[in-house]
């Protein structure tokens, strides 16, 4: 049972909640209405006489009993409370697509306001393990912004894409939080410094994120997905026909370990053990979940969890809550598919097997062939393949792919196309049958498609582009052909296993031609006997990726190159060179903005006189002068706010380019490349720029 509940009888936007103690002890409830309204439910407030000299001349909030009302005037984006320093009591940090608004609810006062050219899409406040004092975490269109407790900037990075979700959590046990970022190009990232020291790619984009304990996260993506990881691995996953709208961690049941609490589209609360995924409460609101935060609403000295809709029903359950009744109904769908099942399985016993099912084998095989890698299934003499359902995770649109032909044959193939790099699990049921068959028996099997499954082994090639012999990279792993030659027979789909020749010209060493399925471009991998490799190819990204499969496989912890991609260099030299303009342009139409906004003061100061004067031809005048001025700093702010979009898409393809240049390398070297290339960039030098790439 819920220990409290009430309704502020107000529409909340979603994912717009959270909770904070203004005045260092009582909790309040923060929520989010539509039209920029921002409200403040604090059930214990005293009320406050009313004294003229102490009143806030610029105080936002209007009290009216319980709730307050603060108007942004804008969109709110994201909402966020926290306190910086030792000041128990905590402030209100509110982002729009165009600033962000720092506010002290207890004084009614703002602490301060700062302009945010990429929006404040979601913030957190928290401590990072490389900084000394707490500050506001910002994620906003591609990029990531930290202030301090007076909204300095002190940080600032681009990413790959529009940041949706970020976490303040210790990844790594290490009593140092880190920055977990969440993308709308499905990936996490984890951030440590200017570093991203590790990151992972899903299926849909990044909605949520929350630290859990024992170096555990939790994530939901668009698709209605939740899941846990643990130092980089996953835990597990379930999916739903509903989208987590909240997801945050919580003692539900009072035995001492946090639960992972998911508030659902559909209205419903559930907790999940966070190690195995296993329900083991869930509640059911009348409309949908708008957020869930934890706050000692009751004043019972620990905090309980409160769930919030967005027709503003709030409830709260304590910590030892058990599970309330199911609803009306839920008992008799699960005995109806109990009583499916048990009809299915007397139907399958009652049915005649023909001979032919027992000891039935399928043959199954994967391929790299004709532009993709390929699933083959065969089935045994006299039988048919009459359906195939394979489940990988981000090859297919919706996860599966159900392969029914409309006659069924003795072979089925499937083309698997993975968009990235990387292995991946695919689950497979087959059903098998004689032609006619009513009774079908069903394999399942699981298989995993290598990382660098999308390349085929072609012959050597007579005639290569010069770009793809000149570029490419060098390392030295001091390892023999025959480890990287096992890496290798792990890593591609090989219809028969890579062996190093003990004799002859070519010993000990490896010459292997690939070409990319995707793209059909032609790479080289070479090793030859003292260690030494060199991957030939014009993607950067590849090569990437072979010098970070082959560390791991190798258990290397640091590893040095030397890279030469001329395209990636042109490129990245094309980007410093514009941002360097775009940067001039800036500064140009901030001085002409501020030369305006001086002569605006002096022509208003002029048509008050004027006004003052009745002087109506003076006040024509002042009024045209003032029009031409509002339209030359309307013109400059549309400029600049170009001028911003291009400066950040600049900046964004040098920060691709730079973490390429980081995957090119393992450990410190990589730390060090990245380093040596935000100076470069820092100081627009475009020879210490290509040095940092080439050399790292």
């Amino acid at each position: 049972m819920a220990a409290f509940s009430l309704n502020i009888q107000k529409h909340i936007e979603l994912g717009l909640v959270a909770s904070g103690k203004f005045d260092g002890s009582h909790a309040c409830l923060v929520a989010v209405t539509s039209g920029g309204n921002v409200l403040v439910h604090s059930p214990h407030r005293q009320p406050q006489i009313k004294n003229n000299d102490s009143e806030q001349p610029d105080g936002r909030l209007s009290w009216s009993g319980e709730l307050a009302e603060l108007q942004i005037g804008s969109q709110v984006t994201a909402v966020c409370t926290g306190h910086f320093g030792e000041d128990e009591r905590d402030i209100l940090l509110i982002g729009t697509g165009t600033h962000i608004l720092a506010y002290n609810v207890e004084d009614n006062a703002d602490i301060f306001y700062k302009e945010m050219s990429d929006g404040a899409l979601c913030i957190t406040i928290g401590k990072l393990g490389w900084l000394s004092d707490q500050v506001a975490v910002v994620g906003g269109n591609s990029s990531i912004t930290v202030l301090d407790s007076k909204g300095k900037e002190i940080f600032w990075t681009v990413m790959g894409d529009i940041v949706t979700s970020i976490a303040i959590f210790d990844f790594e046990g290490d009593h140092e939080n880190e920055l977990l970022i969440g993308t709308k190009d499905f990936e996490i990232k984890l951030m440590k410094e200017d570093a991203i020291v590790w990151d992972t790619k899903e299926t849909a984009s990044i909605t949520a994120l929350a630290g859990l304990s024992n170096k555990q996260f939790a994530y939901a993506v668009g698709n209605g997905t939740i899941g846990v990881y643990e130092v980089g691995q996953r835990l597990w996953r379930v999916k739903s026909k509903h989208r987590a709208v909240a997801i945050r961690s919580f003692d539900i049941n009072g035995d001492g370990v946090s639960e992972l609490i998911t508030g659902w589209s559909s209205g419903k609360v559930d907790a999940r053990s966070c190690n195995t995924g296993d329900v083991i409460f869930k509640i059911q609101l009348s409309t949908s979940v708008a957020g869930i935060v934890e706050a000692d609403y009751r004043r019972q000295g620990r905090p309980d969890l409160v769930a919030v809709s967005i027709s503003g029903e709030v409830r709260g359950y304590a910590s030892g809550t058990s599970m309330e009744a199911p609803e009306p109904g839920e008992r008799m769908r699960e005995l109806l598919s109990k009583k499916q099942a048990l009809q299915m399985e007397l139907r399958q016993r009652a049915a005649s097997v023909p001979n032919m099912y027992h000891h039935t084998k399928l043959a199954v095989s994967l391929i790299s062939a004709r532009g993709a890698a390929r699933l083959g299934v065969a089935a045994g003499p006299g039988l048919l393949v009459h359906c195939a359902i394979v489940f990988a995770e981000g090859i297919f649109e919706g996860e599966t792919l159900v392969a029914h032909p409309s006659r069924p044959q003795g072979e089925l193939e499937i083309e698997l196309r993975p968009p990235k790099n990387g292995p991946i699990d695919i689950h497979v049921k087959i059903s098998v049958g004689p032609p006619g068959a009513d009774l079908l028996q069903v394999f399942e099997m699981t298989r995993q498609l290598p990382r660098f499954c999308m390349y085929e082994i072609i012959l050597n090639p007579k005639e290569v582009p010069q770009m793809e012999i000149e570029s490419g990279i060098t390392i030295e792993v001091a390892e023999r052909a025959q480890r990287i030659a096992l890496w290798l027979n792990q890593s591609l789909l090989l219809a028969e296993e890579l062996e190093v020749a003990e004799e002859g010209p070519n010993a000990a060493s490896i010459e292997l031609w690939l070409r990319g399925l995707r793209d059909n471009k032609v790479h080289c991998l070479k090793a030859n006997p003292f260690g030494k490799v060199t991957v030939l190819t014009e993607d950067s990204t590849f090569a990437g990726d072979i010098v970070q499969s082959l560390a791991m496989y190798l258990g290397l912890r640091e590893l040095t190159s030397e890279a030469k991609f001329p395209n990636d260099e042109s490129k990245m030299l094309e980007a410093l060179e514009s941002v360097k303009g775009l940067k001039d342009v800036d500064a140009k139409l901030q001085a002409e903005a501020a030369s305006n906004a001086v002569l605006l003061k002096s022509v208003v100061i002029r048509l008050e006189d004027a006004r003052i004067l009745q002087n109506v031809e003076e006040m024509k005048k002042r009024l045209l002068q003032l029009k031409a001025i509002n339209s030359d700093l309307i013109r400059n702010h549309e400029i600049r706010m170009n001028s911003n979009r291009d400066l950040s898409t600049h900046l964004k393809e040098l920060n691709i380019g730079v973490q390429r240049v980081a995957k090119l390398r393992v450990g410190k070297a990589a730390t060090n490349a990245v380093s040596r290339c935000r100076t470069a960039i820092q100081d627009e030098n475009p020879r210490a720029l290509v040095a940092a790439m080439r050399n790292g």
